[in-house]
């Protein structure tokens, strides 16, 4: 482990306490492998948190200098395979994407077998404000971006009606990984 992954483990257990289990994803050959941390029942019981673990070491000119993105996804499940998907787009877009708020990204397949969510939107961290969502590391400030699962459906819909709208449209559950398709 390196010095940048001893430190943001660190970090990130006196943030949000006992990690429950990492996995390491490589979207391909090509791309630097992502580690993924799970933090059960957080922030509340029933609760799957995962956070990644490598974004960080990438660059885009977009980014300001010492300030790099993390992921986090927060659900009501205990499938990681949305926390997986998280570290998935970071490996395979690595050097290439902001990963901004509003930004979206696509899979052609569910994320997960308990939904046919396909893709993640990214905005702020669902239960951190932006004090708890940064983490001063020796050699970078870390700010976590949110991660929530969209319908291929509702891509259109949220370019139609905007952020604003969509988020707080009355089908939308930020952590309801079985929740109905937003309409518009």
């Amino acid at each position: 482990m390196d010095t940048f992954e001893t430190n943001w483990l660190k970090a990130l257990e006196e943030r949000f306490g006992e990690i429950d289990a990492i996995v390491e994803v490589r979207a391909n050959d090509n791309q630097p492998e992502i580690k993924v941390i799970y933090f059960e029942h957080l922030p509340e019981e029933g609760t799957l948190t995962a956070v990644t673990c490598g974004l960080s070491q990438s660059s885009h000119p977009d980014w300001e200098e010492g300030s790099k993105p993390e992921l986090i996804v927060s659900l009501d499940t205990n499938d990681k395979s949305w926390g997986f998907a998280a570290g998935f787009f970071a490996s395979a877009f690595f050097n290439q994407k902001r990963f901004s708020y509003g930004d979206i990204f696509e899979i052609d397949d569910p994320i997960s077998e308990e939904s046919e969510m396909s893709a993640y939107l990214v905005f702020a961290p669902s239960f951190l404000n932006q004090d708890e969502a940064t983490f001063e590391l020796p050699d970078r400030t870390i700010h976590l971006k949110g991660l929530y699962p969209l319908y291929e459906s509702e891509i259109d819909v949220y370019d139609q009606i905007g952020l604003e709208k969509f988020w707080h449209s009355d089908e939308f559950d930020m952590y309801d990984v079985k929740r109905k398709p937003v309409t518009g």
